[in-house]
């Protein structure tokens, strides 16, 4: 039944004669019902697309600051998607890439690159709102958030399924591998293998897609979360990774960019059945002889330490089948996670640290690093509130209870730990 007029509820509950919950930005009415929220007597900032005046030399100052997301993405957003879209839209771009980006906001390549593309594809904008319905309605405990962004999944596979074969492939490339990034922020076990779409793309796209920068960051995308999916499945990466395109196309990240094609090579020994010792000895030697320049990064030295110790596990897990209470891969877990420490839960490079977190925790014996896994994954999930991180932790205390069990009764270790998830889960760690 319809309430009388409030003077305090959004204009649309008010002109309805319903009760509003007075939610901000949007009313839960509003967002149920998928109608248009008019606010509450204000002009809301994120649907300005000119934003608010300022005085000259705060311009100035402005714009001699890192890229203003807000500003980038108000001039790109097209007038007509509705108000809760653009809500949706201004939340990736304000707070979700740079939980995806490995580096600065001011360098942001999600930004960079894909902003413009909003536009251009229904595809990318719908996965991109759900993204951010997905993250909202974590935030908010919402389930109304929920089936909002599973409205725009579906938007998004459709369209793309239209659109796939005249559309650019780099349009197509980009709105694939922000449903694999989707699935694995969001835990959704969605069966669809996004990669096998990305090389289909890649391969019948017809044109030379490293011409561009945006075309180079996409291959860099789809190559690390390809050799990472390599690893939780257990499988050869779908890719052939040269390591000529340095992750997310920034230069500084080059020496990881080496260790993980290392990685994507330790996977297709696994992949091939090829365990030989001549094999895991090239690889050891090409792990050795990755050296550090003196001009990298503190956070990015820390974290292309830790991916080689993390290496060096996964290497001697597939070649020797060889884990804790072995001494070398105690020692190098417990050098990833000394490395690991040293990076604040702040630093953008936390969002590739998962897997070395993973690989290091899953092999450690002693309590007081296991307790430091615990704290900093709960320390990543205060900090960012993706569920992935959640999931992971839980994955690593069933890897605990697997291998402890073992070792009491054998003495030794032979749990893999990606195995031991894929048998008792029936499904991959979400470790990218």
């Amino acid at each position: 039944m319809p309430f009388s007029r409030t003077r305090t509820g959004c204009f649309t509950c008010r002109e309805d004669g319903y009760k509003c919950d007075e939610q901000k930005p949007f009313c839960g009415r509003c967002i149920r019902l998928q109608k248009t929220c008019k606010g509450y007597g204000v002009k809301l900032k994120w649907q300005t697309p000119h934003g608010v005046p300022q005085s000259n030399k705060a311009a100035k100052s402005k714009q001699q600051k890192a890229v203003s997301v807000s500003t980038v993405s108000s001039c790109i957003i097209p007038n007509d998607v509705n108000p809760v879209n653009r809500y949706l839209l201004n939340h990736w771009s304000t707070t979700l890439a740079s939980m995806v980006s490995m580096v600065p906001s001011a360098q942001n390549p999600f930004l960079v690159h894909l902003t413009p593309m909003i536009p251009c594809s229904t595809a990318l904008r719908s996965v991109l709102c759900s993204i951010a319905a997905c993250h909202l309605a974590v935030l908010r405990q919402d389930n109304s958030l929920q089936t909002l962004a599973t409205r725009h999944r579906l938007v998004a596979v459709s369209s793309l399924r239209r659109t796939i074969e005249t559309e650019s492939p780099e349009l197509s490339l980009a709105a694939i591998l922000m449903l694999q990034v989707s699935d694995r922020l969001f835990t959704i076990d969605s069966g669809v293998d996004h990669l096998t779409g990305a090389k289909a793309i890649i391969s019948q796209g017809g044109i030379d897609m490293r011409n561009t920068s945006s075309a180079s960051f996409l291959l860099s995308l789809c190559s690390y979360h390809d050799i990472l999916a390599s690893v939780s499945r257990g499988v050869s990466p779908v890719f052939e990774f040269d390591g000529k395109f340095p992750i997310e196309g920034i230069e500084s990240m080059k020496e990881l960019t080496s260790v993980l094609r290392i990685v994507g090579e330790i996977s297709r020994m696994r992949g091939e059945g090829r365990e030989d010792d001549a094999q895991g000895r090239a690889v050891e030697e090409a792990l050795n002889a990755l050296g550090q320049s003196d001009n990298t990064p503190g956070d990015v030295a820390y974290t292309v330490q830790a991916y080689k110790d993390a290496a060096f596990i996964y290497l001697n897990r597939v070649w020797r089948n060889q884990g804790s209470p072995h001494p070398s891969a105690l020692k190098h877990a417990r050098c990833c996670l000394t490395k690991l420490a040293f990076v604040p839960v702040t630093s953008p490079l936390v969002s590739a640290q998962v897997w070395p977190l993973w690989t290091a925790g899953c092999e450690s014996i002693d309590e007081d690093q296991r307790q430091f896994v615990r704290d900093r994954i709960d320390a990543m999930y205060e900090a960012r509130h993706l569920p992935s991180l959640r999931r992971i932790k839980q994955d690593i205390e069933d890897v605990w209870k697997i291998k402890d069990e073992q070792r009491s009764l054998t003495g030794v270790d032979n749990v893999d730990c990606i195995k031991a998830i894929l048998r008792n889960r029936q499904r991959e760690a979400d470790i990218a």
